[in-house]
Formats: C-alpha cells, sequence, structure tokens
C-alpha cells in the first residue's frame, strides 16, 4: 500500500461516531471503539445511506438502526441542524478524499482492490451449507457497511472461515491509512494495528453475493458442519426475513416523504414482492438452493 495523505476530521459529532470520545467511559464508544448502543455504527451508516441514495426496503432495516426508532437527527446528545450537516458535509469530503487518495496510491487494479475479513457466525451460518452444496454463487447477510482488512491475514479473532474478495474501488467509504487518528481518542490501539476499510452494501435486501471461491477455510468445526448438513437436508432458512420494526427508524424516517424507492418504482416493488415470496419458501418450508 503507497503511502497516503491523511484526512483530518473537524466535526466533533463525526470524530465521536467513528473514534469515540476523549475520555473511554463516554456514552459513545465510536464505531472502531465499542460503540455502546451502536450509535456511531448508526451515524455513519445513515450518512452513507444518504451520500449514496440507499434505503433498505422497510423491515429490512439493520436491527440496531431500525430499534431505535428516531428520525433523521437521531439523538446523539442534543445537537444542532448546523452540527449535524456539518458532520454529514466532512462524512462527504471524507469519501471523496479516500477515493482520491486509493486511486493515486497504486492498489487499485482494474477498478478494484483486493480486501479480505474473517468471518462471524452469522454469516458462515448462512455460507457453510450453501458451501458444501457446491453453489457457485454464495448469498449471506450484509450490513450497509463492512468492516474489511488488506493485510492478508485470514481467520482472525478465532474465525474458522475467511473471505478474501476484489471489492470496486467506488465501494469503499473509508481506508484508515488516510484517515488521521487523533493521539487523544480511546481507540489508541486501532491506528497502525489494524488494516480498517469499510465497504459499502447497496443491496436493499440486506445481504450480499459472492462467487464460491472467495471464502477460505482454515477447518470445519465438527458441529458446524453436522448443523450445515443437516440444513440442507431438513433446515428451514435461518436469514432474517421480514421484521415487525417500528416505523421511524434512522433509514425509514423519510417514508411519509415517499422517498423511499419502493413507493414509486414499480421494479422495487416487483424486487420486494419476490424476495417476500422467496423467503415464505425458505421460513416454512426447506432450504431451497437456486
Amino acid at each position: 500500500m503507497g503511502n497516503m495523505n491523511e484526512y483530518h476530521i473537524s466535526s466533533p459529532l463525526l470524530q465521536a461516531a467513528i473514534w469515540g470520545g476523549t475520555e473511554c467511559n463516554q456514552w459513545i464508544g465510536g464505531y472502531t471503539n465499542g460503540d455502546r448502543g451502536y450509535y456511531g455504527r448508526a451515524l455513519v451508516e445513515y450518512f452513507a445511506c444518504r451520500l449514496f441514495g440507499i434505503h433498505r426496503a422497510p423491515g429490512y432495516e439493520p436491527p440496531y438502526v431500525a430499534g431505535f426508532g428516531f428520525s433523521d437527527r437521531v439523538r446523539f446528545g442534543k445537537i444542532s441542524e448546523e452540527e449535524f450537516e456539518k458532520a454529514y458535509e466532512e462524512f462527504e469530503e471524507l469519501y471523496y478524499f479516500t477515493q482520491k487518495e486509493l486511486l493515486a496510491s497504486g492498489c487499485v487494479s482494474n477498478g478494484k482492490v483486493k480486501l479480505n475479513r474473517s468471518l462471524k457466525s452469522y454469516e458462515t451460518d448462512e455460507i457453510l451449507p450453501q458451501l458444501l452444496n457446491k453453489n457457485a454463487i454464495i448469498e449471506f447477510p450484509a450490513n450497509i457497511i463492512t468492516s474489511y482488512a488488506y493485510d492478508g491475514r485470514l481467520f482472525d479473532y478465532g474465525s474458522w472461515m475467511s473471505i478474501v474478495r476484489e471489492v470496486p474501488v467506488e465501494l469503499i467509504v473509508l481506508h484508515f491509512d488516510c484517515l488521521y487518528h487523533p493521539p487523544y481518542t480511546c481507540a489508541s490501539s486501532m491506528h497502525g494495528g489494524e488494516y480498517e476499510v469499510w465497504v459499502l452494501e447497496k443491496n436493499i435486501f440486506g445481504y450480499t453475493r459472492q462467487e464460491a471461491n472467495c471464502f477460505k477455510i482454515k477447518a470445519i468445526p465438527v458441529m458446524d458442519k453436522e448443523k450445515a448438513e443437516k440444513r440442507i437436508k431438513e433446515g428451514p432458512f435461518m436469514r432474517r426475513t421480514v421484521a415487525d420494526y417500528k416505523e421511524g427508524s434512522l433509514l425509514s424516517s423519510q417514508i411519509e416523504e415517499g422517498f423511499l424507492p419502493c413507493q414509486g418504482n414499480w421494479i422495487i416493488r416487483k424486487l420486494i414482492e419476490l424476495e417476500k415470496t422467496k423467503n415464505e419458501e425458505r421460513t416454512h418450508g426447506y432450504w431451497r438452493y437456486e
């Protein structure tokens, strides 16, 4: 990775959302440091959705966002509209700064950057049955922003499965090599110790589809393999389906304004109808692979 310039954030709100406060017992730990209540993640993902025009279909919002029931300027303490807009403007600047630095760094090949991440159990629970079934394309849950790395390390944090994929550069929201880390923030071990890259997922139903050869396996635990084989034969699909979330969540707060694409676009309405049918088949029947 070539040397990149660093973006200095001046907005206290955006700084807190990413890094956390100046003391570790503050109410907001930041996306990178505990993030009690997921306030930092919620704000960062809301800004990403606003920048890219992403709106999850109602009922498919991330549960840590949807459960709050807040509107646009969620109660990250009592903040003014000016503070909120300043934070968003800087987030937008940070994205375009990141894009410029990545393209100048030499790490982009054919418009893509090679990244890796170790997968969590809720992901491997969905991925393994499909791999054992020899699916060419694997579908699994994805946040609006997912943390990847560029260090090439696999199977971190006790995980036995990792993913290595070529990510289109325009989907990289943030790269820690071009973000200044203030020395007074709590997540002091992150800068230089983690190789954090935030990747955007635009799917309105909260999942991603990747080629099977992206997944690397260390050793499949016996219990996980038995569970996967059982699901292939008889288990219902476990991925979260349409849930009864509170209206007014961060990503559905503009429903009343007719802002969500599912309200005015017949193609999106049809996709939602097909997704609902597919989930009903998976939930009430058996796991069906396409």
